[in-house]
Order: C-alpha cells, then sequence, then structure tokens
C-alpha cells in the first residue's frame, strides 16, 4: 500500500491543543526542521509541541515519517548528514542549539534519556549488564561500586525481570530480545530522569511484559514526575499510555490532540488510514460477536505430531531444562500460533522442530517421519526437499550483508543444484508472491526497509515450496501499513494449502492468521484449544493475563483498575 499521493486541502494539519498547565514545560519545540545536508532537503518540517512533567506524549506514523528523526534531534544527537535548519527546542528553559558538548553530556542521561528500539546495539557485547548500569551510575551519580551495583540490581528487580540476580551477571547475548529490552530500560530509568523518550520500547516484548512496562513507566511518571515521548506503531499501546498524540507523515505532523480524541474522531485522512490498518488485526476484531474467524480441518493428516518433547540447552551443569512434556499436533494445511511470555519456550519449541535444536526426550513425526534422532545433516537435506522452513525473527541479522537479495534467495536452490533459468523463475515467482519490485533484487539488506527484509525472508523460505512454515516473530518490528502486508501473504500462503507454526507476541496477528493456539508457560503447554475460545474464554490464569494485558484502542478508561486486574493475576499465578 503506497502513502505518497499529495496532500489535498482537506488534509490540511489538525491544530495541536494549548490546555491550560501549572507547570512550565520541561521541553517545547517549535516550528522545528531537520534538513538532509547531502540533498538540501528537509526531511522534517514545522513539528511543535511541548512536554510538561507528568505527560506523556505519543508520536506515530508510517516507517520513515520522521519520528524517530525528530527525538534524536531533541537528545541533539541526530546523524551527521541531518542537522536543525529551522525552528527551536528549548530543554528546561534553555535554547538546546546553544548548549555544549559538555552541556549536553551533563543532560543526557541525568535529566534526559531515551530507550531505542535494537538494545543489543547500545550494550557492550563483552561485558556482564549489571555492572554496565553500574558504571553509569558511577559516573553520573557519584556512586562507590557497592551501592552502584545494589542500584542497579533494584532496577532490574523493578522492570520485572525473572531471576535478576543472575541476570546481573550475564551477558548481553545470553538474553532474549525481550530481556535486554528490559536492562535498556533498568538502565534509563535507573539516573531517575525528569524525560525519557522510547522509541518503540515495547516492539521486541510480549504483552505481558509489555503491560508490566508500561505501568512501570506510569507509576515512575506518576511517582517521580517524569515526562514521556513515545513513538510506536502500535496505536493500541499509544491508546493505553498517552495523554496526546501526534500523528507524522512524510516528516510533518499531520493531526495533534489528546489522544482518546485522535484515535476514536481522527480529522486527518492518513490518521483514518492508520486507525484503518490496525483494525484489520487489532485484537478487538477478534474478540466475542467478530465474524470471519479462520477455521481449520480437525480430520486432516497430522502436518506435525510433537509427543512428550522434552529440551534442555547447555550441557553438564550448565544446562537449563526449557520444555519439559510437550505434545502438539499440527494438521496439514491448517495454522497454529505459539504464544508466552519471553523465555517461555517458544523460539526453542520452534528451532527444535526444524532440527536446530536437539531432543532430550520425546518424538517429533513431521509429514508421517520420524525426526527426533536426524543427524545434522539428514536435517540439511530434510530441509532442502522442502518439507519443512523457518523464517527467523530478526530479518537483518538473517540475511548476508554482503550479498545481494538475489544471492541470497539463490543459495537455497544452488545447494539442490537446479540448473539457473529454474532458480531465476523461482524467484520471480516468490518476490512477486510476497509483492516486492524486481529491482530490489540487485540491493543489499542495508538497503531495504525493515518490512522489505521481512518478506524477502519469507520469499527465501518460500523458494523451496516448504509444505511447512515455522515463523518466529514475522510482524514484531513492522509498522500498520508492512504489517498487514505480511500477515495478508501468510492467510494467502495457508489458503494454498501450507502448513503454517506462527509465534508472535502480538495476539491480534495469531487471531487473524491462525486456527489454534497453543499457550506456553514455563515451558509447558497450559491451554491449546480453537483460537477464538483462547482468545474469548482463556482458561488458565497465565491465558487470562495474556489476553487481559493486551492493549486495544477500545480499552477501558480506568487505567488504574485495568493495572489492579494484571495485578491479581500475576499473585494469581504465583500460587501455581
Amino acid at each position: 500500500m503506497s502513502f505518497n499521493r499529495p496532500l489535498s486541502t482537506q488534509d490540511h494539519i489538525a491544530a495541536g491543543p494549548q490546555p491550560p498547565r501549572d507547570s512550565t514545560p520541561l521541553l517545547q519545540v517549535a516550528d522545528l526542521h531537520i534538513g538532509n545536508l547531502a540533498t538540501g532537503e528537509d526531511q522534517v518540517r514545522g513539528v511543535s509541541f511541548s512536554l510538561h512533567p507528568r505527560q506523556v506524549i505519543g508520536i506515530v506514523g508510517e516507517s520513515g515519517s520522521g519520528k524517530t528523526l525528530t527525538c534524536r534531534a531533541i537528545l541533539g544527537i541526530l546523524p551527521q548528514l541531518f542537522t536543525v535548519s529551522a525552528g527551536q527546542i528549548a530543554l528546561f528553559g534553555k535554547d538546546a542549539a546553544a548548549l555544549t558538548p559538555k552541556q549536553w553530556t551533563a543532560l543526557r542521561g541525568l535529566s534526559l534519556t531515551a530507550i531505542f528500539q535494537d538494545p543489543g546495539s547500545y550494550l557492550n557485547p563483552s561485558a556482564h549488564v549489571g555492572p554496565q548500569i553500574a558504571e553509569t551510575l558511577r559516573l553520573k551519580r557519584g556512586l562507590n561500586r557497592r551501592a552502584a551495583n545494589a542500584h542497579a540490581l533494584q532496577m532490574l528487580r523493578d522492570v520485572r525481570l525473572h531471576d535478576p540476580e543472575r541476570v546481573f551477571n550475564q551477558y548481553p547475548f545470553e538474553l532474549s530480545g525481550g530481556m535486554l529490552q528490559r536492562v535498556l530500560i533498568a538502565a534509563a530509568i535507573s539516573l531517575d530522569p525528569q524525560i525519557l523518550i522510547a522509541d518503540e520500547v515495547t516492539t521486541a516484548l510480549d504483552v505481558t511484559v509489555q503491560a508490566e512496562v508500561l505501568d512501570l513507566l506510569v507509576e515512575l511518571k506518576d511517582k517521580n514526575g517524569l515526562a514521556l515521548i513515545v513513538i510506536s506503531h502500535d496505536l493500541a499501546v499509544v491508546a493505553q499510555i498517552c495523554d496526546e498524540v501526534l500523528v507524522m507523515r512524510a516528516g510533518e505532523v499531520v493531526e495533534h490532540g489528546p489522544t482518546r480524541q485522535v484515535l476514536h474522531h481522527p480529522r486527518h485522512s492518513y490518521t483514518k488510514l492508520l486507525i484503518s490498518e490496525h483494525a484489520q488485526y487489532g485484537l478487538e476484531r477478534f474478540l466475542d460477536g467478530t465474524p470471519d474467524l479462520p477455521t481449520g480441518d480437525e480430520t486432516a493428516r497430522d502436518a506435525i505430531a510433537v509427543t512428550g518433547l522434552s529440551v534442555s540447552l547447555g550441557q553438564g551443569r550448565q544446562a537449563k531444562s526449557v520444555l519439559h512434556g510437550i505434545d502438539l499436533r499440527v494438521t496439514a494445511g491448517s495454522a497454529v500460533g505459539i504464544i508466552g511470555e519471553t523465555g517461555s519456550g517458544k523460539t526453542t519449541l520452534a528451532r527444535t522442530l526444524v532440527g536446530l535444536v536437539q531432543a532430550r526426550a520425546g518424538q517429533i513425526r513431521i509429514n508421517g517421519e520420524e525426526v527426533t534422532a536426524f543427524t545434522p545433516a539428514q536435517w540439511r537435506d530434510f530441509r532442502r526437499r522442502g518439507v519443512i522452513q523457518y523464517v527467523f525473527q530478526d530479518p537483518l541479522r538473517s540475511l548476508d550483508p554482503e550479498a545481494t537479495i538475489a544471492q541470497s534467495l539463490a543459495e537455497p536452490l544452488l545447494l539442490r543444484g537446479l540448473p539457473r533459468a529454474q532458480i531465476d523463475a523461482r524467484i520471480a515467482a516468490q518476490i512477486q508472491r510476497v509483492d516486492l519490485a524486481a529491482e530490489l533484487l540487485q540491493r543489499f539488506p542495508g538497503e531495504l526497509s525493515g518490512g522489505q527484509r521481512q518478506r524477502v525472508l519469507l520469499a527465501r523460505a518460500l523458494v523451496t515450496a516448504p509444505a511447512i512454515l515455522v515463523l518466529d516473530e514475522p510482524v514484531s518490528a513492522l509498522d500498520a501499513a508492512n504489517r498487514v502486508q505480511v500477515l495478508e501473504i501468510l492467510n494467502a500462503l495457508r489458503a494454498g494449502g501450507t502448513t503454517l507454526v506462527f509465534i508472535s507476541h502480538d495476539l491480534g496477528s495469531v487471531a487473524g492468521v491462525t486456527d489454534r493456539v497453543a499457550v506456553l508457560y514455563r515451558g509447558r503447554i497450559v491451554e491449546y484449544a480453537p483460537t477464538p475460545e483462547v482468545i474469548n474464554r482463556p482458561q488458565h490464569p497465565y491465558t487470562r493475563l495474556l489476553v487481559g494485558s493486551a492493549p486495544v484502542l477500545n480499552g477501558g478508561s480506568d487505567r488504574r483498575a485495568d493495572r489492579a486486574k494484571r495485578q491479581a493475576l500475576r499473585r494469581a499465578l504465583e500460587q501455581l
């Protein structure tokens, strides 16, 4: 879907509100323009808003709309190719343009801080995560080593990390994406800043942890006067936490107002489009009374049959039991969702199904073939034959940065010894199938958007014509437009007879694609039922917490009551 049409007369910006406030703004942005030095053009034009203590402002828009660039300007960390070409940013009453590098260094962290989308890029891979937080506390707040370590450990507890003492002494590569994001949040709030900019802070988190993190940010706002700028492609997250929202498109704010007004009574056509895209796969659509839920054929043969599966990761005394007695049946041509919190074993189960992790006990049959004891060589042959393929979670890290898209797509077919003409035909067919332009084949992964890279990963899996496709968080990092495109592709695959195993923390996406849902909790399947039953009539306390934590556009207005319900469910889980 393209948004490149020119703005019409009726699309002119809806003026932002100017409510009376008792306090002086912590941040004022006035007619901000950000120029690209290479092209001489402004990438951001005329952005204006103010931020007060205890206020939460959301910024939404498609990828490339200028959200992150605007916030990097506020932080004084614009990339070298960009500069503030007009307008003003005032931080705590001071003109940001007049701040010296030394003043910026003192300001960032203590008074102004940010959390970005890719936490792994902001942590030292060769140092334990706890001491990294403690080092910042020593440098910025002058704490001694013992006090800094104690405070850092408490921050890890505050962001609800399981076994924070162990996490304190782990390296970043030993933690999942969701755990890394929580570590970064702990580091950001450890200095008690006045302004926190959260750039897609909940993107990598499952909904229960997402709700906990959002609840935590609200608690900090209420208790300490923290002001927040929340950048998100998830309108439901914005609806849950933000007082005001700015909608950005092509570098401009096209609508600005109180959150409920903007999301329930939008004035601008682009805002209406964003809401429409969310509605296609928002959880609201699949609650009781909503039609068009997918159905599967329970009488079909088994594509995947798992019995008594147990998996441990690590060796010797370091081995950790991750999956316990898993039973799972996936019929041919159906789509099964696997949901659960970070660390519940979702990815381990998926990797075991495709032979990347060895089972400790139990049995796996795929298309009737016993594969539990396959050697790595047998698994490679099995995947190359097109029986089963795996789409990894991170498209940028899954594609060779030095290979063109055409080379990456051709690789699995070259390994099968197919003639060049047949390879080119298959690539052309799959590129068309995932709605990518043929000219992208000669580009490198770094030259593509996140949505384009995700569809390239799909195409690479599909070139071998797999009967079964296992997908690990295929839409977690995508904006609404790209998310809809990928989910429509998955539904088309399912309609064509491809069996799908779909791992996601996005319940709306799961509800829109799958027939049945397996809920994983602490390495065990605690619920497995048709998708409508799991979404509307969850049985296990964890499933109830999961569904109750999912943000929705039309959620209740009593946020305190919602938080209290979630806390009660968490206490119930602790008693199990």
